[in-house]
């Protein structure tokens, strides 16, 4: 009966295992291999996006502006057609700053969450923990304490596609950039989460 107990917790670890690259090939990491993401790290450009922000059944829907402000900072500011601010934050070397919050984003979940899902957007590098690929991505493992980011970069042309971030056991949520454009601007992004009602879409309204 021991047995057949310490059996079936082992296959449930094993079962619970996190299958972000579980079909690709394992490879050694090499001094060339640093996570990069390039996408907002110009401090000359003011990155506008159309934001829709959809959190346990709230909409937001407005402009977010994006901006590096000194080599180890960016703010973002979102706010709604009308004007009113629904989030002003800054994001330095892991960190953050709160200037502004709405009430129904100032919520130990939602606002951790969303320090989460873009502190990770506007992360441009790292170091590598672990690599693999298959015939389409380029895979690069960044570890983050207790959390794990996978970053995809697509092999035909070298540019990232997607973030996984994952515990050991499963994936928490994803960020996907779309239509890049030649000055490495994602057109679109959009941040999935796994297990709960929240995602993020912005579409780009100006270089």
């Amino acid at each position: 009966m021991r047995y057949l107990i310490i059996s079936a917790v082992f296959l449930l670890l094993l079962g619970c295992k996190v299958t972000t690259v579980k079909d690709f090939t394992k490879s050694d990491v090499t001094k060339k291999d640093v996570v990069s993401n390039p996408y907002f790290s110009n401090p000359k450009v003011d990155y506008v996006y159309k934001a829709d922000i959809s959190v346990y059944g709230n909409d937001f829907s407005g402009i977010l502006v994006l901006k590096k402000i000194t080599s180890q900072k960016h703010r973002m500011v979102f706010t709604s057609q009308f004007g009113s601010t629904f989030f002003d934050i800054e994001f330095e070397n892991g960190s953050y700053k709160i200037n502004s919050i709405v009430e129904q984003l100032d919520r130990k979940i939602i606002l951790n969450t969303l320090i989460n899902d873009f502190s990770l957007v506007v992360k441009e590098e790292g170091t590598v923990a672990e690599r693999f690929y298959n015939k389409q991505y380029n895979v690069l493992k960044n570890q983050d304490d207790k959390r794990s980011n996978y970053y995809f970069y697509d092999l035909s042309d070298v540019r990232l596609q997607k973030i996984v971030n994952t515990t050991k056991r499963r994936e928490k949520f994803s960020i996907y950039f779309k239509d890049v454009s030649e000055d490495l601007i994602a057109k679109n992004i959009r941040i999935d989460h796994k297990n709960i009602r929240l995602t993020i879409e912005l579409n780009l309204l100006k270089q």
